[in-house]
C-alpha cells in the first residue's frame, strides 16, 4: 500500500482540486456546534501581534486521485468549512479599498478558491461537491453567483456557516483593516493539516477505518456506509448511494438522522450480535471474524445495506409511534409502550427489530401488547433500564426470522413468562404497597388508570376509552390530599401515617376536571365528605369511579352489575381499610389487564 503524508497550511492547498464523491455524508456541521469550535480552537491559537505565531493542527484528510483531482475519502466537514472561510474573507475584502499588500492577500485567498488551467483551458474550482444534497451551493457561492434552487438541509446548513463565520472574521475588521489582514495570513498560513494521499480507494478506506477505529460519535455509522463502499463492486456504487440515502431519510423522520448510532447499536443486537454492544464497540465487532461471517457484509454489502433500509424504516416509525401519545397511530400497541415506559423509551425496539425483514404490522403489534406488559411488571417491580437491556439483548435471538404470531408466542412462553412468573410474588407485595407516583409522569399514571378502566369496561360491556379521552382527565385524591384545618380522622396517629395513605394507588380516581373542582371543596374529614363525593362521582363518565358510589348499578342482572358484584367493587364508607381493599381490587384487575399471550401471569 503506497501512502504519501505531508502536512500543509491551508495555503498549500492551492496545489489540488477536491472532490467530495456523491456517496459521501453531506454537510453536517452546525454554526453554534461544530462552527462554533473551530473558531474557537483558532482563536486560541492566535496571538495578534506575535511574531511567533503557534499553529494550529486542524486533522487529516485523506484523498485519492481522480483524472487528476483528488476524492475526499475523508475530511469533507473540514475542506468545506475551510472553503466557506475563505468565501466570507474574500466577500468582506472585496468591497473595501485595499492597498497593494492587502490586494494580495485577496488574491492568494480567490485563487485558493478556484483557478484557471492552461491545460484545460477552463477555471476549477478547488472543492466540488457531487452529492445531491448540495445542489451546486458551494460553486455557486465560490463563483459569487446567486444561488435560486430550494434549500437542502445540507444547503443551509452551510449557509448558515457561512454567515457565522462571516460574522466572526467582521469582528476583526472593526478592530482595523490590517487586525483583519493579519488574522487571515494566520489563517492561511499558520492552520494546518495531514494530506493523506492514497493510491486507491480501498487503501484510502483502510486508513479511514484505521484513523477512526474507535467509530466514536457518528463515525461508527460512517465508517460502516464506507465500508460498503470498499466492498462493493463500482456498478453498485450508486445502489449504495441511494440506498444509503434512504436509510438517512428514515432516521430524519425520527428526528435521529444526526445521531444514528442508537440505531445502529440496537439493529446489530437485534439481527446479529449476541448480547449487548457498546457504542464504541460497534466497529471493532463489524470487522471482526466473528462479525464479518455472521453479517455477510464482504460478500453482499449491497444486501446489507438494503436490510439496514427496511429496518431503518420499521425502527423510525416504531419510534414516531413510542412518542405519539395520542390515538391514531399506525401502531398503537406500541404506542402504548410510550405511556407504560414513557415515550423517550427505546430499549423495546431491540426485541421488535429482531422480527423478520417482511414481517407486518400484526405480528409487530402483537410483540409490542406482550413487550407492554413486560415494562408494566418490570416498572413496578423497579427492575433497572441496564438489566431489560441486557434481557432484550438475549430474548431477541430468539425472535430472528420470526414471522408468525404463532411463532412469536412460543419465545414469549419461553423468555417473557418464566422470567417474570419467578417474581410474581415480589410484584405483588410491591403493588399492594405502591404509591400512585410510582407511575409517575403524569401521562404514565393516567394511562395506567385508564387502561384498567378499560378493563373494567370490557367486563361490564361497554365500548373503551381512547388516549386522547384519558388526556382530558385529572387524578383525584378520594381521601384528601389538604384535609379542611389539618384536621385528621381519628383512626391516623400522625401525619405521616395519613399522608402515607392519602399516596396510595389505591386512593386515586380519574376524574373530569369540572367534577374535581366540586370535590375538591369537600375536605372537612369531621363530617359526610366522602357521601358528598360519591354524589358527585356518579356523575363521572368513567365507571371505575362510578362505582366508588355504592348505590350506583345499570339495569338488572346487567354486565355492570355482574362485575360490581364478582370484585366487590362496593364502598359505602372511606378509610384505611377500604383503600387496601381497593388497592387489592386492583392488582386483580391489573393481572387482568396486562396479560401474555393473553394468560394472566398469576395463573
Amino acid at each position: 500500500m503506497e501512502i504519501k503524508a505531508e502536512v500543509k497550511s491551508i495555503s498549500k492547498l492551492k496545489d489540488y482540486y477536491f472532490l467530495v464523491p456523491d456517496y459521501q455524508r453531506e454537510y453536517v456541521w452546525k454554526p453554534d456546534d461544530q462552527v462554533e469550535q473551530f473558531l474557537i480552537d483558532i482563536d486560541n491559537e492566535y496571538e495578534p501581534n506575535s511574531s511567533a505565531q503557534k499553529s494550529y493542527f486542524l486533522g487529516s484528510i485523506i484523498i485519492v486521485e481522480n483524472k487528476g483531482k483528488f476524492d475526499v475519502i475523508d475530511g469533507q466537514q473540514r475542506l468545506t468549512t475551510i472553503i466557506l472561510s475563505l468565501c466570507a474573507f474574500r466577500d468582506i475584502l472585496k468591497p473595501l479599498e485595499l492597498d497593494d499588500r492587502q490586494k494580495k492577500y485577496l488574491q492568494s485567498i480567490e485563487e485558493l478558491l478556484s483557478d484557471f488551467d492552461i491545460n484545460t483551458d477552463k477555471t476549477h474550482l478547488r472543492l466540488e461537491l457531487q452529492y445531491e444534497e448540495s445542489k451546486d451551493f458551494l460553486s455557486k457561492l465560490i463563483q459569487n453567483k446567486p444561488f435560486k434552487d430550494d434549500k437542502t438541509a445540507s444547503i443551509i446548513k452551510m449557509e448558515l456557516a457561512y454567515e457565522k463565520l462571516k460574522s466572526h472574521f467582521k469582528s476583526y475588521l472593526l478592530e482595523s483593516l490590517d487586525s483583519l489582514t493579519n488574522y487571515s495570513r494566520y489563517f492561511l498560513t499558520k492552520i494546518e493539516l495531514v494530506v493523506i494521499e492514497s493510491e486507491n480507494l480501498s487503501s484510502a478506506l483502510k486508513i479511514f477505518e484505521t484513523i477512526n477505529q474507535r467509530g466514536s460519535g457518528l463515525n461508527a455509522m460512517d465508517l460502516v456506509k464506507n465500508l460498503l463502499f470498499s466492498k462493493a463492486n463500482e456498478l453498485d456504487f450508486q445502489r449504495i448511494k441511494d440506498t444509503w440515502k434512504e436509510i438517512t431519510l428514515n432516521l430524519q423522520t425520527c428526528k435521529e438522522d444526526g445521531s444514528p448510532l442508537r440505531f445502529l447499536r440496537y439493529f446489530l443486537m437485534a439481527r446479529y450480535h449476541n448480547g449487548v454492544i457498546r457504542e464504541d464497540d460497534i466497529y471493532k465487532w463489524i470487522i471482526s471474524p466473528e462479525g464479518k461471517e455472521i453479517t455477510n457484509y464482504e460478500n453482499g454489502p449491497l444486501a446489507f445495506a438494503k436490510e439496514l433500509k427496511k429496518i431503518s424504516k420499521r425502527y423510525a416509525d416504531l419510534v414516531v409511534a413510542t412518542e405519539l401519545l395520542k390515538d391514531g397511530g399506525n401502531y398503537p400497541n406500541n404506542t402504548n409502550i410510550g405511556f407504560v415506559n414513557k415515550y423517550k423509551s427505546r430499549q423495546h425496539l431491540i426485541l421488535l427489530l429482531a422480527l423478520d425483514i417482511e414481517s407486518t404490522n400484526n405480528e409487530i403489534e402483537y410483540l409490542g401488547e406482550q413487550i407492554e406488559s413486560f415494562f408494566f411488571y418490570s416498572n413496578t417491580i423497579g427492575i433497572q433500564a441496564k438489566n431489560n437491556e441486557r434481557l432484550f439483548a438475549q430474548w431477541s435471538s430468539k425472535l430472528r426470522g420470526v414471522k408468525s404470531i404463532d411463532a412469536i408466542k412460543v419465545v414469549i412462553e419461553n423468555t417473557m413468562v418464566p422470567y417474570l412468573k419467578d417474581k410474581v410474588g415480589q410484584f405483588k407485595s410491591e403493588f399492594l404497597n405502591i404509591k400512585h407516583y410510582s407511575y409517575n409522569p403524569l401521562y404514565r399514571l393516567r394511562y395506567v388508570l385508564g387502561k384498567i378502566e378499560n378493563t373494567v369496561l370490557v367486563k361490564s360491556g361497554l365500548p373503551i376509552q381512547g388516549k386522547n379521552f384519558l388526556d382530558n382527565l385529572q387524578v383525584e385524591h378520594i381521601l384528601p390530599q389538604t384535609p379542611k384545618d389539618g384536621i385528621l380522622p381519628a383512626e391516623f396517629k400522625d401525619k405521616d401515617e395519613y399522608f402515607n395513605t392519602v399516596y396510595k394507588l389505591g386512593n386515586v380516581t380519574l376524574l373530569e376536571s369540572t367534577i374535581n373542582q366540586a370535590v375538591n371543596n369537600f375536605n372537612d374529614l369531621s363530617n359526610d365528605w366522602f357521601l358528598l363525593k360519591q354524589q358527585e362521582y356518579v356523575k363521572s363518565n368513567i365507571i371505575s369511579t362510578k362505582l366508588l358510589n355504592d348505590k350506583f348499578t345499570i339495569g338488572v342482572n346487567t354486565a355492570l352489575n355482574r362485575f360490581k358484584a364478582d370484585y366487590k367493587y362496593s364502598f359505602d364508607t372511606w378509610n384505611k381499610d377500604a383503600i387496601t381493599e381497593r388497592q387489592e381490587l386492583l392488582l386483580e384487575l391489573v393481572f387482568e389487564t396486562w396479560k401474555f399471550n393473553n394468560q394472566r401471569i398469576d395463573k
